[in-house]
Formats: structure tokens, C-alpha cells, sequence
């Protein structure tokens, strides 16, 4: 099981410094989401250029920027994350050449995807650590009844799944127990006052 990082959604002092750090501790898969300016939910592009640009340039091969497929191939990026929706229906040919994970607002986007999207985004699990008020999220019994249901129709309509959502130490068993292929981690990282630390530990629980 791969281990997804998404960055804070607030600049801090050593970020970049604690990124690297754990680039070069095995991490392979970062999602850059930012805050935009004046409340939006996104950064721009300009903003995400110059995030990018604190890195070293090899580290955007295991970069994912959430945005569209366009934007990542500006960017130079791996890949991106975008809503599922999106990705449903007539698009340009050249969206099926970048590496899409589709950000899936309910679990029975799963089964519409089409082949190309390279994996799906699912949850929140558990009630996220990263917000300041409860949002609804799905529980992890009622994840589990649908991958299981799926897994038992045609499962190679199914992309690599990647759960998130209030995911950390204390209940990575029972996540371990889904049957996916990565878990996306924000606030069991970066809430802690050493994350590279919080991540170190994280990826050895994965295994």
C-alpha cells in the first residue's frame, strides 16, 4: 500500500525543507493543494509555479497538482487530481496521456470512471483532522461493503483506489484491512510538531 502526501493547504517556515526531507526518505507520490488568495480553494497556477520552483527539479516526477489535466502538463508534474466528474464523458485526447486521479465525490463515481484515470480518490473514511468543523464523512464499514461489492463485479473497471480522510496511527489498521492501494495523508502528518517524524512512522506501519 503506497502512502499519498498532501501538502499543508497553509505556507509554513521549514515546508519545503520538511518535503525534501521526506523525498529522500521514501516518499514517491506528493499532492500539491494550496489555498488560493482572498478565500478560494485553489492557488493559481503563477502561485503553484512558484511553490514548485523551492523544489529541486526532480522532485515533480512525484509531484501530483490538484487541478486539471492541462495544468499538470504545464507544470511539468506527474499528474494530477481532479474531480471525477471531469473526467466523465468527451475529453480532449490529450487528457488520457496525463496520469489522472479522479477526486470522487461519492463512492458510485468509482464504477464510471473510465479506463484511462489512473486511480481514484475516495473518503473522507473518518472525520478529517484537517478541518476546523465536522463535514460528513463515510465510515469505514460502509467503504468496505462497496469495494467489496465491487471487487466482486468487473474489478479491472476499477482504478488503484486511494483512501483519505482522518487517516493516522491509530486507525491505520482497520484501513489496512480495505482492499486499496494507497492512502492519502494530511492532517496525520502535518498536525504533528515533527512531521517528517509522523511520516517516517506512517510509511514503516504501511509496510
Amino acid at each position: 500500500m503506497r502512502l499519498w502526501l498532501t501538502t499543508s493547504p497553509d505556507d509554513f517556515a521549514s515546508e519545503f525543507d520538511d518535503i525534501e526531507q521526506m523525498f529522500s526518505r521514501g516518499l514517491s507520490r506528493l499532492i500539491l493543494s494550496k489555498r488560493g488568495r482572498g478565500g478560494s480553494p485553489y492557488a493559481t497556477e503563477n502561485d503553484y509555479e512558484r511553490w514548485l520552483m523551492a523544489l529541486p527539479m526532480e522532485c515533480r516526477d512525484r509531484i501530483w497538482v490538484r487541478g486539471t489535466p492541462d495544468l499538470a502538463e504545464r507544470l511539468d508534474v506527474r499528474g494530477c487530481v481532479t474531480e471525477a466528474s471531469s473526467l466523465m464523458g468527451d475529453v480532449p485526447e490529450s487528457w488520457k496521456r496525463v496520469n489522472c486521479v479522479a477526486f470522487c465525490r461519492s463512492l458510485d463515481q468509482l464504477e464510471s470512471l473510465p479506463e484511462w484515470v489512473a486511480g481514484a480518490l475516495i473518503g473522507p473514511v473518518f472525520q478529517p483532522q484537517s478541518v476546523f468543523e465536522p463535514v460528513k464523512f463515510h465510515g469505514i464499514e460502509v467503504v468496505s461493503n462497496k469495494l467489496n461489492e465491487l471487487s466482486g463485479a468487473d474489478a479491472s473497471r476499477i482504478p488503484q483506489v486511494i483512501a483519505f480522510g482522518g487517516i493516522d496511527h491509530e486507525n491505520l489498521d482497520e484501513i489496512k484491512k480495505l482492499p486499496i492501494q494507497g492512502v492519502s495523508i494530511l492532517g496525520g502528518i502535518w498536525n504533528y510538531a515533527d512531521p517528517v517524524n509522523a511520516f517516517i512512522k506512517l510509511s514503516r506501519a504501511l509496510g
